[in-house]
C-alpha cells in the first residue's frame, strides 16, 4: 500500500478551486480542465532557479495559462499573462464602478426619505442639548488630532 505525505493547505485548496472556476468560465461550462491539469499549474519557486522559467514563461505567454508560486507549500504568487492581468484589472475597475453607482443610489434613496423629515440647524441642536456654540469652540481649541 502506498502512503502519500500531503499537507493540506487552505490557501492552495482555495486557489485552486478558483483557478478551477477560472477555466470553467474560459471554457464555458464544460469541465476540460482535471485535478492533474491544476496540480501541474502549481509552481514551488525553486523551480525557477532550476531552468524552468522558460518554459513556465512560455506556457503563460502561448497557452495563456495561470501557475500559482509556492514558497513552502504556501501560495505566495499568481503568474498570469499581460493580457490576463489587464482583463482582470478592467473587469475589477467595472466592478468597482457598478459599486459606487449602487452606493449612491442608496445614498440618494435615505436622502429622498428624509427630505420631509422635521430638522433643525445644527446651532439649534447644540442650544437644546444645553451647550452653546461658544463652549464647544473652546473645547475644540482645546482638542489636539494625531
Amino acid at each position: 500500500m502506498l502512503k502519500f505525505n500531503v499537507k493540506f493547505n487552505e490557501n492552495i485548496a482555495y486557489n485552486i478551486w478558483e483557478l478551477y472556476n477560472q477555466n470553467i468560465e474560459k471554457e464555458g461550462d464544460t469541465m476540460s480542465m482535471t485535478l492533474l491539469d491544476l496540480t501541474e499549474r502549481l509552481v514551488p519557486i525553486s523551480d525557477f532557479s532550476q531552468g524552468k522559467a522558460g518554459k513556465i514563461f512560455n506556457d503563460v505567454i502561448e497557452n495563456n495559462n495561470e501557475y500559482i508560486v509556492l514558497k513552502n507549500n504556501q501560495p505566495i504568487a499568481v503568474l498570469v499573462s499581460v493580457e490576463e492581468y489587464r482583463d482582470t484589472q478592467k473587469r475589477l475597475a467595472r466592478m468597482e464602478s457598478f459599486y459606487d453607482k449602487i452606493e449612491n443610489m442608496r445614498l440618494k434613496k435615505i436622502a429622498e426619505s428624509r427630505i420631509n423629515d422635521n430638522t433643525t440647524s445644527f446651532k439649534s441642536f447644540i442650544n437644546e442639548q444645553g451647550f452653546s456654540m461658544e463652549e464647544l469652540e473652546e473645547l475644540a481649541e482645546s482638542v489636539e488630532f494625531e
